[in-house]
């Protein structure tokens, strides 16, 4: 009832605030709202471009005000039909500022908008580009079907210039199918019965579109991807581009850049690899994120520009060595850092998977900065391309966590999941920030783990990777004794139980100090916390006495340390922060020198 009561009060609040900016979609009612909530412009939703490491000139975002219907199985795709409801796209339908904010039990609905091609891009081809949705997406333009896919976490484009008519009004229907964790899908965090019933450590599924629409003008031929993998011990880059229609006779010019000073550039044909010289090479690390800009050109055999892309590199190392002790450290450009960071869960509680605004986004890594950390764990989602633009801008090292599942996997869903994390790694590669790839998180959905870790060491040898993240003392069984990383997870006290000479150790999950904070609860009717405080100052020196366990275990061989969690989510209370991001739960300065110790040799 007293959630009830503060979903109707916040609602009437939203009604107010979101009626002077004349929205079609308001947001509906939630227990806890951001600080950035209310700087949303509906009419130009998540303006920046969002793909930061492959930018075009030229562009049309599609985010804002798009109809919307639940549909069933069987239902005729609704062309040139009004539907009943109106979204506010890139938000998931559960979330409060999608305007929906409600679970469809049929798992299953329809997006539909009209737009115009801008005369300019006359004689071009138009790609139609989507960052995510999840899970299954059928795509139709003027009622011709352009492409499907499958998949929650990563990015897909179809090009749809054969659909599209020569002037006026275009119409885009996207039907969307979320099992969520009904299917042994990648899913993370989500669970299908939190919505109505918040409790335990899963949190409220996120259905949909969740990040940005467009729609950009491109050439025939055109620039795909691009590859770089920095090597400092060389000063060099390996460098390729992936050409859509290639055409025999065009090449590639790959130019680096230090600020407006030109340092390198390369011509090739296009997919091969070739080796750029990075002279005296500015490294990147979170002391000093330096990013070298990358002009990509795609130009055929006059030399005439056909397609021109702009990217960023950081010159960077991540490896393990082994110290005289014959203990594995982790090294960052060939120097021991210890890594201390949070458990990132990447919800919001307005726009659950979503964060409101791109301020938001940098927000969320400035001040975990702030508290001393120099590591982020990002845990079984994967964040649209703007969240590690800013860890690359701002400089903060990432694990990242491929999305799991709960289920026993068929073997067609084996075959998806491994297509999906084969897919995060190739879209995230290039992201200096990126140092580990977690393959599972505790043995959920665990199979064939050697395996899948090979695959992913093969796939990016430039990275470290940890197969099974989060080996207990009662489970030592389930390390598979694979990867580069043995990691430990242990909350009370943080611990290095399993120390070996053939991988790093790291502490990958420990801590949840939590109490609740009236007035910024999600689940008022029964939050949850792991381990239950009195407030600010039994939790801050919790947290203290935590760190200096950690620092004592580094001559055990302890690399890193991640304390869980960043803010608090839905209903599990063991942030630093609330979930609206508006209280600090710890002393900032006690946790942020605490933290800054764990680096003194």
């Amino acid at each position: 009832m007293k959630r009830k009561i503060a979903e109707l009060l916040l609602l009437m609040t939203w009604l107010v605030l979101l009626g002077t900016q004349n929205v079609v979609a308001k947001a509906a009612g939630s227990p806890l709202t951001t600080p950035w909530a209310e700087k949303i412009d509906v009419q130009n939703v998540l303006a920046e471009y969002p793909r930061p490491q492959l930018v075009r000139s030229e562009w049309m975002n599609l985010n804002g005000q798009w109809q919307f219907q639940e549909a069933q199985a069987g239902d005729k795709l609704p062309f040139n039909a009004k539907l009943k409801e109106t979204i506010l796209v890139p938000f998931p339908w559960e979330s409060a500022l999608s305007g929906i904010h409600r679970d469809i039990k049929s798992h299953k609905a329809f997006y539909r908008r009209t737009f115009e091609v801008p005369a300019g891009w006359h004689g071009q081809n138009v790609q139609l580009n989507f960052g995510a949705v999840d899970w299954e997406a059928s795509v139709y333009v003027n009622g011709c079907h352009v492409g499907s896919h499958s998949g929650g976490y990563d990015g897909f484009s179809f090009d749809i210039t054969a659909a599209l008519r020569k002037k006026g009004p275009q119409e885009i229907v996207v039907s969307v199918f979320d099992p969520g964790s009904d299917q042994a899908i990648a899913c993370g965090k989500q669970s299908n019965d939190r919505f109505a019933d918040p409790h335990g450590y899963s949190y409220c599924a996120s259905s949909g579109i969740w990040q940005t629409v467009w729609i950009e003008p491109v050439s025939k031929a055109f620039v795909e991807s691009v590859k770089m993998v920095p090597d400092i011990d060389a000063g060099t880059l390996l460098v390729s581009a992936f050409v859509e229609n290639v055409i025999k006779g065009q090449s590639v010019v790959f130019e680096a850049f230090d600020g407006n000073l030109s340092v390198s550039s390369v011509i090739c044909e296009p997919g091969k690899t070739v080796t750029m010289q990075i002279p005296s090479a500015k490294l990147w690390s979170p002391d000093s994120p330096f990013l070298y800009d990358l002009k990509v050109t795609l130009q055929d055999s006059t030399g005439k520009a056909i397609d021109k892309v702009v990217s960023y590199f950081g010159m960077r190392k991540i490896a393990l060595k082994q110290e005289a002790s014959g203990i594995q450290r982790i090294y960052l450009n060939n120097q021991f850092l210890f890594q201390m960071g949070p458990l990132d869960q990447g919800y919001w509680p307005d726009g659950i998977y979503t964060a409101p605004t791109d301020e938001a986004l940098r927000w969320d890594i400035e001040n975990i900065k702030s508290f001393g950390f120099n590591m982020i764990r990002k845990h079984i989602k994967v964040e649209p391309e703007r969240w590690y633009y800013w860890a690359d801008k701002l400089g903060v090292l990432v694990w990242q966590d491929m999305p799991s599942t709960f289920k026993v996997r068929s073997e067609s869903l084996k075959t998806q999941w491994e297509n999906e994390l084969s897919q995060m790694v190739r879209t995230h590669w290039n992201h200096p920030a990126i140092v580990v790839w977690i393959v599972f998180n505790e043995h959920w959905g665990i199979y064939d783990v050697e395996r899948n870790t090979n695959t992913v060491m093969a796939l990016d040898p430039s990275r470290l990777v940890t197969g099974n993240s989060g080996i207990d003392a009662g489970k030592p069984n389930l390390d598979f004794e694979v990867g580069h990383i043995k990691d430990n997870h242990s909350y009370r006290p943080p611990n290095c139980r399993f120390a070996t000479n053939k991988r790093a150790v790291v502490c990958g999950e420990y801590g949840a100090i939590g109490y609740n904070i009236p007035g910024h609860i999600w689940d008022v009717d029964g939050p949850w916390v792991h381990y239950n405080y009195d407030g600010l100052e039994s939790a801050t020196t919790e947290y203290e006495k935590f760190i200096r366990q950690l620092v004592n275990y580094k001559k055990e061989g302890l690399c890193a340390g991640v304390y869980t969690q960043w803010t608090d989510v839905e209903n599990e209370m063991n942030g630093l922060y609330t979930y609206d991001r508006k209280i600090i739960k710890l002393d900032k300065a006690r946790v942020k020198a605490a933290n800054e110790s764990t680096r003194i040799e």
